[in-house]
């Protein structure tokens, strides 16, 4: 049976994303277990203290045991919060690759059925790498590095003020962050592992798919094939400032923190009954650069760079995208979508 390239566009870049983002937050919910609140209480408790014991956070505070007692119970109540993080999230993290795996194995299997209208066996789960394991681990030393820069800034020597206080209580709080990342990277991972291995039982090719929102760099890939165990090119990007020409090969997906691109297993053989998915997909990655649908985290100028690139090097652009790309270009501002 012929595939749809919207239909399969919405499982990958909606269904599927959709199912990794929960496993995400599963696995970060229970790695950090309330600890934004906590620190939200921990900031507010200290400011009290300091208002109680220096008349406000616009006055300085003045050396002594006073202070000495307010920086102690900051300082021991954010290592406590961390370090609590440090014990319990490797382990979470670990107990998360495997339903990473097998997330990964469902949803490619479920992308070849969607794409050939065939059932197949889906192939057996991976173990789970030695790589995947170490960075499981590698959590805990990442916590640990900041919660020593916070203790470091949490000393009387280096607080006078509320604003160094908030300095290093901030430096404690961005090890949260820093989690969410971490587990985002490795749990997109461990399921492109899973992805990989239905691949290698099914299909010839993998295609690259970039998220809707994806950044420049992403979009460069997204459309590419590259057989199983094959690399794809490294240091893409439709920025041309951001091109890097003697980059190292990319396996695949996650390409950056927070990416959740991936490749789905590919053969061009497969019937459409439109037009052919990769091209859809690189059809979307011009509408994105044309239409300048950045993430706040990327710059407009970085769009406007890569704007310019696609109308220099893209000979058939629809014509709405090349309308919207030059006019960007012309005005450097990109129209609100309608």
């Amino acid at each position: 049976m012929p595939y749809s390239s919207e239909r399969l566009l919405r499982l990958v870049q909606g269904e599927h994303t959709d199912q990794v983002v929960d496993l995400e937050n599963h696995i970060t919910g229970r790695a950090l277990a309330g600890s934004d609140r906590a620190f939200e209480e921990l900031i507010r408790r200290t400011l009290e203290a300091w208002t109680r014991a220096f008349g406000g956070p616009n006055h300085t505070a003045l050396p002594g045991d006073l202070l000495r007692r307010v920086i102690a119970a900051a300082r021991a109540a954010a290592v406590r919060l961390l370090d609590s993080i440090a014990d319990r999230t490797p382990a979470v993290l670990a107990d998360g690759l495997g339903p990473a795996l097998t997330l990964g194995i469902r949803q490619g299997a479920e992308f070849v059925r969607t794409a050939t209208g065939r059932r197949r066996r889906d192939p057996r789960v991976p173990s789970v790498s030695r790589v995947l394991r170490d960075e499981a681990r590698r959590i805990r030393d990442m916590v640990v590095e900041r919660r020593d820069r916070a203790v470091y800034l949490l000393h009387e020597d280096r607080v006078s003020r509320w604003s160094h206080m908030l300095a290093g209580l901030g430096a404690a709080r961005a090890v949260l962050p820093a989690v969410r990342a971490h587990v985002a990277w490795v749990v997109n991972t461990a399921v492109h592992e899973g992805l990989d291995a239905v691949v290698r039982a099914i299909a010839p090719l993998r295609l690259w798919v970039s998220e809707a929102d994806a950044c420049v760099r992403c979009l460069a890939y997204t459309g590419r094939t590259a057989k199983a165990g094959d690399s794809f090119p490294g240091g893409l990007s439709w920025d041309p400032r951001q091109r890097q020409a003697r980059a190292d090969g990319v396996d695949g997906p996650p390409l950056h923190g927070h990416c959740r691109c991936r490749c789905v297993p590919w053969d061009d053989a497969w019937a459409t009954n439109g037009v052919p998915f990769p091209l859809a997909l690189q059809r979307e990655a011009h509408r994105s650069i044309g239409y300048g649908q950045a993430r706040p985290s990327e710059s407009r100028t970085a769009r406007l760079r890569a704007a310019h690139e696609l109308l220099r090097t893209e000979l058939d652009l629809l014509p709405a995208v090349e309308a919207r790309a030059r006019r960007a270009v012309r005005t450097g501002s990109f129209a609100p979508a309608a």
